[in-house]
């Protein structure tokens, strides 16, 4: 029975741990957006690009930008609106690290995945009304550091990023 238990108790800890990859991190405000513009705010387009020398794909750009739009759009329906005269939202990637979850199994701080980037909101017009830093990150080690992966991060780092509208 005591067996049991400690299994259990193992599996609801690692279930809860990896969890914490798809949470959401507040994003820092470079220049917050007022709190009037952000209640009336419409977004037009969600594009993202990277730094020279971070490797990801036009795949990895899409997926980030289609979870982006879907978290927005679970959070503010109608927000998201194509058309004229709404916001451009640019996710500028800094940082795309996926991390190595064999180095995650031998040692919690080890392979971590990180992911860091500047979304800047701009007017229909392309000046900034608006720029955040949203970085995510997940250093876990043993079996559930071993088991998460970048798909799991970038969850997290989406909710982070359509936190700045909510």
């Amino acid at each position: 029975m005591k067996t049991t238990m400690r299994i259990l108790s193992a599996a609801a800890l690692a279930a809860t741990l990896a969890g914490c990859a798809d949470s959401v991190s507040a994003p820092e405000a470079m220049q917050a957006m007022p709190a009037d513009q952000k209640a009336s705010l419409k977004i037009a387009n969600i594009s993202a690009d990277a730094d020279p020398g971070i490797e990801m794909s036009d795949a990895d750009f899409s997926i980030v930008v289609q979870k982006v739009h879907e978290y927005i759009d679970a959070q503010r329906p109608g927000m998201i609106a194509d058309g004229p005269g709404g916001a451009q939202m640019k996710i500028h990637f800094t940082r795309f690290d996926r991390g190595s979850a064999f180095a995650r199994a031998m040692l919690i701080g080890l392979g971590q995945i990180r992911i860091e980037a500047n979304v800047i909101l701009a007017n229909s017009a392309g000046a900034p009304i608006g720029e955040y830093k949203v970085s995510k990150d997940f250093a876990l080690g043993g079996a559930v550091g071993a088991a998460t992966s970048v798909t799991d991060v970038e969850e997290g780092f989406a909710k982070s990023v359509a936190e700045i509208v909510k």
